[in-house]
């Protein structure tokens, strides 16, 4: 089984998001600038867009947990405006070119030793 994780981070943690993801072993991975509208000490913001990255990660669910845990503790820093994190179990996950189901529960990540 297969889950997609998504992180909305600031821009300052960029850094410790793709050391964690070394450390991790996961190796395929997309972030992308996006745009949007929060709460921030309580307000909506309703006149400015707010830039922030999104990460999405596919992942075997045998990772899942851990890899959000070392996301979660990484992205804590005790502010609002901070951002959010997703799980998206048991996705349906295809490689492109052979067509085929990826399943496999180490799917993009080190193999275990």
């Amino acid at each position: 089984m297969i889950d997609k994780i998504s992180v909305i981070l600031q821009e300052q943690k960029l850094e410790d998001i793709e050391r964690i993801l070394s450390e991790e072993g996961v190796r395929d991975f997309t972030i992308y600038q996006v745009q949007g509208r929060g709460s921030h000490a309580n307000l909506i913001d309703t006149h400015a867009l707010n830039t922030h990255y999104q990460l999405d990660i596919f992942i075997g669910h045998n990772h899942t947990q851990t890899l959000v845990g070392a996301l979660l503790d990484t992205l804590c820093v005790s502010q609002e405006g901070n951002g959010v994190t997703s799980v998206i179990r048991n996705v349906l996950l295809f490689d492109n070119n052979t067509k085929n189901q990826i399943s496999s529960p180490s799917y993009n990540h080190k193999l275990d030793v």
